[in-house]
């Protein structure tokens, strides 16, 4: 039989009720602290009390005091010193920039002077004051001479083309060549121009000096920057230049690197001006220093054809020529001593193509600079790869801007007394930043609207066949 344990169980059940009667009388004691607390005043359940209890902060960290009020009265004294952590901010430090390394051809740094021909000194390479971005371009830049402003006769006449047509078909002393009338009809009517007095280089612009340009502008700059249009073609693009690129320095063999560049756009011609304190001369100024002035010369050197004094595609003795160092031939000069205005390399210069222009009034105001628009631009003087036809001080030539060629080279001019880029108090600012102003003239639209003139539709190129070949093995040879 089972045990029965009355005591056991009552022992048990007794200490769960005490426990019910001590949290009973704990609570009843609370209630009655509370209820005493609130009839004597010493605590109180004002809502706006008990919140603002509540969002009460003890400490504030903080860089700046607190506002006393929502709304601050602005004053006009000096600011107050800031308060509490104080932060030092250092400015970051410039990255140095080192120019690309021209591999094969360096600039030439040796300051040499022009002589103007009123006896003044003109500033030439190495005439430098300060730095800009392109310190070393401005350095190595031509030298000029002053070219005295006069009126001429721009132009040419019927019958002097005619002669010169019939001198090309006669070959020149080698085989006859394929000139024709047309050729000369943008070159007339003959008429009446003054120019100011300018400056100009007395050589086209070589590889070394154009080379040292893109280089100091940085690596694949010749594929936009110049003017935001390409510069030149390398040999990654046309099998006609002698550039070479290797993504990261430009550069050509030794032997030619006083030889025009060529392969130059008309943009990559202006950008270069522009970045050594220059520009390209206007078709008026082109001929005016051409023709030696008021001397109304068919040549640089007289109106007799010489083959000994130019490159052309008719040397003295009827042979081909070739391009050759910007330097050759200097008793082929102007008067004033400007070097092959006839072969050599065709000039972009900076006006517009209108084969009509010169019967416009225009063209006869002084300092004329052609026409506003236009799809081509003029290129003057001939080249090694033409017949002396075209290297006649007054026959036009036009092209593309964007279109370069192995023919077509560039000089710059600049006005008298023009300052040094960096010297001045805009390019002092420009030497700091490190940036120059290159930028399309005033009367050059957007190459993407071109050809939207009509005043254009009928121009009719009066160019020879192009050439097909960079530099003739010839010239190589004898460097």
């Amino acid at each position: 039989m089972a045990r029965y344990n009355p005591q056991r169980r009552r022992s048990g059940s007794a200490a769960w009720q005490w426990i019910v009667i001590g949290m009973v009388l704990g609570f009843g004691c609370s209630v009655i602290l509370v209820l005493a607390a609130l009839a004597t005043g010493v605590a109180s359940l004002d809502p706006n009390r008990v919140a603002n209890a509540a969002t009460q902060t003890p400490f504030i960290i903080t860089a700046t005091p607190a506002p006393v009020t929502a709304t601050l009265t602005p004053t006009l004294g000096p600011p107050t010193a800031t308060q509490g952590i104080q932060l030092e901010v250092q400015a970051p430090t410039a990255s140095p920039t080192i120019p690309p390394t021209l591999q094969t051809v360096q600039p030439t740094l040796a300051p040499t002077t022009a002589t103007a021909g009123n006896g003044g000194a003109l500033s030439g390479a190495g005439q430098v004051a300060g730095t800009s971005r392109f310190s070393r371009t401005i350095a190595g830049r031509s030298e000029v001479v002053a070219i005295e402003g006069g009126t001429f006769q721009m132009g040419t006449t019927i019958s002097e083309v005619t002669s010169a047509v019939q001198e090309c078909l006669g070959g020149y002393g080698g085989d006859a060549g394929t000139c024709q009338l047309s050729y000369g009809e943008d070159s007339f009517p003959q008429h009446p121009v003054t120019v100011s007095t300018f400056n100009m280089e007395t050589t086209e612009v070589t590889y070394q000096q154009y080379l040292t340009f893109l280089n100091e502008m940085g690596a694949g700059s010749h594929r936009n920057g110049c003017l935001g249009q390409p510069c030149m073609e390398t040999s990654n693009d046309s099998e006609t230049s002698n550039v070479s690129f290797d993504s990261a320095n430009y550069s050509v063999p030794g032997v030619i690197a006083d030889f025009p560049v060529t392969n130059v756009t008309w943009y990559g011609a202006q950008a270069y001006c522009e970045a050594v304190g220059r520009r390209l001369p206007t078709e008026a100024e082109w001929e005016f220093a051409a023709r030696s002035r008021d001397q109304g010369f068919i040549y640089p050197w007289g109106n007799e054809w010489n083959g000994s004094l130019a490159a052309t595609r008719r040397l003295a003795d009827g042979t081909l020529g070739a391009k050759v160092s910007a330097f050759s031939f200097p008793t082929g000069a102007t008067l004033q001593g400007v070097l092959n205005m006839a072969g050599n390399v065709a000039e972009w210069v900076n006006d517009w193509y209108d084969t009509r222009y010169y019967a416009n009034p225009t063209a006869s105001q002084p300092d004329p600079t052609g026409p506003t628009a236009g799809t081509d631009k003029v290129n003057r003087g001939g080249s090694w790869d033409t017949m002396p036809f075209f290297a006649r001080t007054v026959h036009r030539r036009n092209q593309p801007p964007l279109d370069p060629t192995a023919d077509i080279g560039f000089r710059c001019v600049e006005e008298p007394g023009a300052p040094v880029p960096g010297t001045g108090p805009l390019g002092a600012e420009a030497a700091q930043t490190g940036e120059t102003d290159l930028a399309l003239p005033t009367n050059t639209p957007n190459p993407a609207t071109l050809g939207t003139n009509e005043e254009q539709i009928d121009s009719a190129p009066t160019v020879p066949p192009a050439p097909t070949s960079a530099i003739p093995t010839a010239t190589l040879a004898s460097g």
